[in-house]
């Protein structure tokens, strides 16, 4: 037995001081429950496991105001109560500080000692027994102390009850806490709008109600009034249900942010079909495995986005809008006959999958139009919003901007094609339109914020009064910098999951507070629930870290045509009182307050976000054991000389084989989308296992902090004072956080991303192009070009400027 000291997890950060037991909270148990003292040790050292996570632990234990002795526990969950009264081994160390009991006599406990908590059991009465928990108040609140006596009382009552349980699956919660935290923490129950409508019908009821309103306007495009919008999505879903689409069949939208998408996807909808994002840039196998995965009836595209598309099979027809305008032109303009219902799917849109393959996910009609009507609701959306399309169409929250800004009657604003990227764009357009919501990933607004920092504002957040984030962790400092230039407006934070129709939990951001370590995730938002449960499916106590469940409305049919991988994920489940219910395994690791506010911690899984995208290692993993003379191969998310995540892969090669790194990168390019592909990849003799022969992710080396391991063997070199070496060289230096930037060396090889090079892109020149952050990967390709179409160069940019 190893002397872990017994803690509790605090309600905050542990100081330098000496920790003092000077708050009590008190608690009498049933004499029939708490009789036993070695029960009573037992129960509170099961409640130290469960709260703080400790396998093993020593318990020190005192007689009233007499010697201390030190008490063993290892605690698996499968021992019942009384195996593990039985069980403890005598410590020859007493741990200073942490938890600790007490055996009260009839003298009494005697002073508090120097520690954070310690449990005083009383003498047994007829009555019953009084316990008290003596605390440092610096660290816990009064309510954490009092719901660990009420979760020993609960422990204890059960063990009672059911002696042959094993104490993993005792109850932590009493009947009160138990409803308060799955029943009033959940009650969501609202009336919304369009309750029983399909998706698509409140854009028809705005186009009928103002047809001459702008729905969408392209940058250096066309605009189009709802009006407009309504007769071609008509159109072309007489069109599709003329080509074979019908209820139920999915169609494969291969197209760009555009106001083609949006009536593209309407039409779907109207033809009672569900649609399929699939995004041009996809490399051409990961677009096969989509189309065939959803077993798509029918593919749109432009002539000019079909060159990773798979060829047309049969029972798969493929409709070009420029090539079948006339034939399009030809149909009515009324709605066809409406024939599915809110259950029947609206969309499937793919996520990263555990397997190797990515996953398809249903959604249906009622879950999705729930969370837009919810959130239009909340913050008052409609007539005279403008939103900004920055969300990928691969990604859900851009089904906010397109089908949600307009359900309710406001304006899509759509970036040019070249310029979707480029953050003085985005300025360029919430200034010329007045964009009044913001929808995005974290990472997006940031950049914004870093454009607009530099360069001043120019009126681009003007009208801003709506800020709404989700998919990823959202800084701490974001809301201040964001009302620094437009004080007043909502900040918000969205989480949830794809699988649960975008967004399940919602938090307005005020002032954050300088003890904060996160923003919190949120609570459940109309008609959705969450749950914090444990491995075996017990909801834990308030502070208590546990799995996020998802239920409710928004929920999934599941994964398309899997039905093995949607009873991974999806369960019914009963508990108190809660009976029957559907849930979603999110694999988010998370805690409840004591107020029911959900804090987020970290993944319980491989899964991890890059820039708001969610990444399942796995597949990463199978991808690159595909590759010829690789044996096995792992990938893990290290934080770079920055903060940011960025992937890495591991691989053990057979014998004699050497690793190309770029060669593997390379071949990776051509099956995952960009943001999937590991920026280094190391090769390793062996996997590092644990003691069980599992992979020891903890003790993967990390990457060369200049992540240049692969990248071209050339000497960082002093460039020309004045010259575009130089100043390129410096904002590389800065992006990346490397001292030196060699003239052959690759930004991507280096750990550049796409976040990197859009703000590496914003700090070189204003006529830089994303792509040729691409084209022109290494400092000398890109100064050269540079020099071809700029000018002579703007001169050495200090870090920072």
């Amino acid at each position: 037995m190893t002397t872990n000291t017994a803690q509790l997890p605090t309600d905050r950060p542990r100081g330098t001081s000496a920790p003092k037991c000077s708050a009590t909270a008190t608690r009498t148990l049933p004499a029939a429950t708490a009789g036993s003292d070695a029960l009573v040790l037992a129960g509170f050292a099961f409640l130290l496991h469960r709260f703080g996570g400790q396998d093993e632990l020593v318990l020190p234990v005192r007689e009233g105001a007499g010697a201390t002795r030190a008490l063993g526990f290892t605690c698996t969950g499968e021992e019942t109560l009384a195996e593990l009264a039985a069980a403890p081994v005598p410590a020859a160390i007493v741990p200073e500080g942490g938890a600790a009991v007490c055996l009260a006599g009839t003298e009494g406990p005697g002073e508090p000692p120097s520690r954070e908590a310690e449990l005083v059991v009383h003498p047994a009465t007829p009555e019953g027994r009084r316990v008290e928990l003596r605390h440092d108040p610096r660290l816990f609140d009064p309510a954490t102390a009092e719901l660990l006596l009420r979760s020993l009382h609960a422990l204890l009552d059960d063990a009672t009850a059911s002696p042959h349980c094993p104490v993993s699956r005792l109850r932590l919660l009493s009947d009160d806490d138990a409803h308060r935290t799955l029943v009033e923490w959940n009650d969501t129950a609202t009336e919304l709008p369009h309750g029983d409508a399909l998706l698509h019908q409140p854009f028809e009821q705005q186009a009928a109600q103002r047809p001459d309103a702008l729905a969408v306007i392209e940058d250096g495009g066309q605009s189009l009034t709802y009006a407009q919008v309504e007769q071609r999505a008509n159109r072309f879903a007489h069109h599709l249900r003329a080509s074979g689409v019908d209820r139920g069949a999915r169609v494969g939208l291969c197209l760009e942010r555009s106001a083609d998408l949006l009536i593209a996807a309407l039409a779907v909808l109207k033809a009672g079909g569900a649609y399929v994002p699939l995004d041009p840039a996809y490399p051409a196998e990961r677009l096969a495995a989509m189309v065939g995965g959803a077993h798509c009836a029918a593919l749109v595209s432009r002539t000019h986005l079909t060159a990773n598309l798979p060829a047309p099979t049969e029972g798969t027809r493929l409709v070009l809008l420029d090539r079948d305008a006339p034939a399009v032109a030809e149909q009515p303009a009324h709605p066809p006959a409406r024939d599915n219902d809110p259950e029947d799917l609206c969309y499937v849109i793919y996520t990263s999958g555990s397997t190797g393959a990515p996953k398809p996910i249903a959604l249906r009609h009622r879950g999705v139009l729930n969370n837009l009507m919810d959130l239009a609701t909340r913050y008052g959306t409609g007539h005279g919003d403008t939103v900004l399309a920055l969300s990928s169409p691969s990604f859900d929250m851009s089904v906010v901007e397109f089908l949600g800004t307009t359900a309710t009657g406001g304006t899509v604003v759509v970036p040019a094609p070249d310029r979707v990227r480029d953050p003085r764009h985005w300025a360029e357009l919430a200034a010329r339109h007045g964009i009044t919501v913001w929808n995005s990933a974290p990472a997006l607004l940031e950049l914004l914020m870093d454009h607009l920092e530099r360069d001043g504002d120019d009126g681009a957040l003007a009208r801003l009064r709506l800020v709404m984030l989700g998919g990823d962790w959202v800084p701490l400092s974001l809301p201040g910098r964001v009302r620094a230039l437009t004080p007043g407006l909502r900040f918000i934070v969205l989480g949830g999951a794809t699988e649960a129709s975008v967004h399940s939990t919602v938090y307005e951001v005020g002032d954050v507070a300088d003890d904060w370590t996160s923003i919190p995730y949120g609570r459940p938002m109309a008609n959705q629930r969450t749950y914090v449960l444990d491995h075996n499916l017990q909801p834990v106590p308030p502070g208590v870290t546990g799995e996020l469940y998802l239920a409710g409305t928004g929920l999934a049919r599941g994964y398309l045509d899997q039905p093995e991988r949607t009873s991974e994920r999806f369960l019914r489940w009963s508990h108190g009182p809660v009976a029957d219910e559907r849930l979603y395994r999110t694999g988010d690791l998370a805690r409840l307050g004591h107020d029911g506010l959900i804090e987020l911690i970290g993944r319980a899984d491989f899964q991890v976000k890059i820039h708001g995208l969610r990444v399942e290692l796995g597949e990463i993993e199978a991808a690159l054991r595909e590759a010829e003379d690789v044996k096995d191969a792992v990938v893990a998310a290290h934080p770079d000389s920055t903060g940011d995540p960025r992937l890495v892969g591991y691989v053990v090669t057979a014998p004699g084989a050497d690793v190309d790194a770029r060669a593997l990168r390379t071949r990776l390019a051509d099956k995952l989308p960009a943001y999937m592909v590991p920026t280094a990849i190391l090769a390793l003799p062996a996997l590092p296992l644990t003691p069980n022969g599992k992979v020891d992710r903890k003790n993967l080396p990390a990457p060369d902090p200049a992540g240049a391991q692969d990248a071209p063997a050339t000497d960082p070199a002093d460039h020309a004072p004045g010259s575009w070496e130089e100043h390129v060289a410096a904002v590389w230096s800065d992006v990346l956080g490397l001292p030196r930037i060699g003239p052959d060396d690759d930004f991507f090889a280096l750990g550049g991303d796409s976040m990197k090079a859009l703000r590496g892109m914003m700090r070189i020149h204003p006529a830089l192009k994303w792509a040729d952050m691409y084209r022109k990967s290494t400092l000398r390709g890109l100064s050269d070009h540079l020099r071809q179409t700029v000018a002579p160069a703007p001169g050495s940019a200090a870090p920072g400027a």
